[in-house]
């Protein structure tokens, strides 16, 4: 009499990954895709045996599962669903959990240092005490909720899109948080202009509050990005100096003007590009002094040149604190 062969789970993987559980009697898949198990007693057990077999936990279906404590170092979860999972202590260090389902999971205490969390749903997870130090992230720190909102912006279902936005702003504002506490200034940076940036996507276009947004985005990063301030104090600089060449300086005798050229053209632009870096600084030597409408935009230049500066000492200090 011939025993029938054992048929694997169907399932795979979006990374390629088959499974190569048997499969449920009068199913096509295995008890760990088809279901939640957290109601099977020996549940942490079997995925920490697993675990230690180098046996892949990817798309396990692990929804509201008792994992305190699990010893899950190195684990394959990715796609997993863990959502409302009690991860409580567990050890998922090195752990791959890219594009996995944390909805409201339970990550008390737990240990998730260089851990994948590329494409990660954590909306609402607990990240009370979580170490995350050196946690993998998608290159610019966009998590899939973020990527979801564009995604529907660009089919034109804003509703969709705003819901999405407003889900990513409470990730990474639970992540800034979270790094915070832990004196991580190196992730709480990114993840604050992430932030910033999912809430300036939810404002009205065209409003006033939008366009404020994007200069700050573009001049300053939201204060987080050194090189774009020194940018915009470069182009401050040029600005002003073609500005007071248009409108006039009076050097001495003589008049720095486009209009009228008392010196050679390049010692000219040399005192506008000077006496421009000057107002920007505040230092005021007094050697050049403007005339009628150039009066203006000294006072301008004056002001914003002191925000600037500002603006980049506080950069560069969270940049060189966070090291």
């Amino acid at each position: 009499m011939t025993t029938k062969p054992t048929e694997n789970c169907n399932y795979c993987s979006p990374a390629g990954v088959q499974c190569s559980e048997a499969v449920q009697p009068g199913e096509k898949k295995c008890l760990w895709h088809k279901v939640p198990s957290s109601t099977e007693s020996p549940l942490k057990e079997k995925i920490e045996e697993m675990v230690r077999e180098n046996h892949s936990l990817a798309g396990f279906d692990l929804k509201n599962a008792e994992l305190q404590d699990a010893g899950l170092i190195g684990a394959d979860l990715a796609h997993a669903d863990l959502s409302r999972a009690d991860l409580t202590g567990a050890h998922l260090y090195g752990a791959n959990l890219q594009g996995a389902n944390l909805f409201k999971a339970n990550l008390y205490c737990a240990n998730l240092r260089t851990a994948n969390l590329i494409d990660c749903n954590l909306l609402g997870v607990n990240l009370e005490g979580t170490k995350l130090e050196n946690a993998q992230w998608d290159k610019d720190y966009i998590n899939i909720n973020e990527k979801q909102a564009n995604q529907a912006f660009r089919a034109d279902d804003r509703q969709t899109a705003l819901k999405k936005f407003k889900e990513a702003e409470e990730i990474y504002r639970n992540l800034k948080l979270s790094y915070r506490l832990q004196g991580q200034g190196k992730y709480e940076g990114p993840f604050f202009y992430r932030e910033m940036v999912v809430q300036r996507k939810q404002m009205r276009f065209f409003s006033l509050h939008r366009i404020w947004s994007k200069f700050m985005d573009l001049t300053t990063g939201y204060g987080e990005k050194p090189t774009r301030v020194v940018l915009t104090m470069a182009c401050d600089i040029v600005i002003a100096a073609i500005l007071y060449g248009l409108l006039g300086l009076k050097y001495g005798d003589s008049r720095l003007s486009f209009w009228q050229v008392d010196l050679p053209v390049g010692e000219m632009l040399y005192n506008l590009l000077y006496f421009s870096a000057v107002v920007f600084t505040t230092v005021g030597f007094g050697d050049i002094t403007p005339t009628g409408a150039s009066k203006g935009v000294m006072m301008l230049q004056g002001l914003s040149g002191q925000i600037l500066i500002a603006f980049f000492i506080v950069a560069l200090y969270k940049k060189l604190m966070s090291r």
